[in-house]
């Protein structure tokens, strides 16, 4: 584990759904869904039990992550012209900006600090997994994705 950069973590799954009614061509706002998790190898406990499906993605990936607990659940109104902020349990905040919105697609800029900026497209389906930090023996992951319905 100790070999994984930040860049490494920062896009194992690629994609977001947004609705039509999510973006408006003149303001370009557009909603997601933001989950901070952690994984760690302190025991198995995958809280709540729809976290199983990216223990197995890390798991393909080979990131052998063995617990992954949710610790914050937020949806977020991204806009370009103010960052959205989410305060991390490990006392930093992440800051989330829409860059562009084109055919659907969105371009997210995730900054942490002390870690690498990353700007992120999100599409029309799956996650988009961001690498946050260490916390409490374990790492903290963003998770963006489309709102629940």
């Amino acid at each position: 584990m100790q070999r994984h950069s930040s860049a490494v973590l920062a896009l194992l799954a690629l994609g977001v759904m947004f609705s039509p009614l999510a973006a408006q061509a003149q303001e370009q706002k557009v909603k997601i869904q933001v989950q901070v998790v952690l994984a760690s190898n302190k025991g198995d406990t995958v809280d709540p039990p729809e976290l199983a499906q990216m223990k197995e993605t890390f798991r393909k990936q080979n990131f052998s992550f063995t617990s992954f607990k949710r610790l914050q659940l937020e949806t977020l109104e991204l806009s370009a012209q103010k960052a959205s902020e989410v305060r991390l349990p490990n006392g930093v905040n992440a800051s989330l900006k829409l860059l562009a919105l084109k055919e659907g697609i969105a371009t997210v800029r995730v900054d942490i600090p002390q870690q690498s900026g990353v700007d992120v497209e999100l599409g029309r389906q799956g996650s988009v997994y961001q690498k946050a930090g260490k916390h409490v023996g374990g790492e903290l992951i963003l998770v963006l994705s489309p709102p629940a319905q």
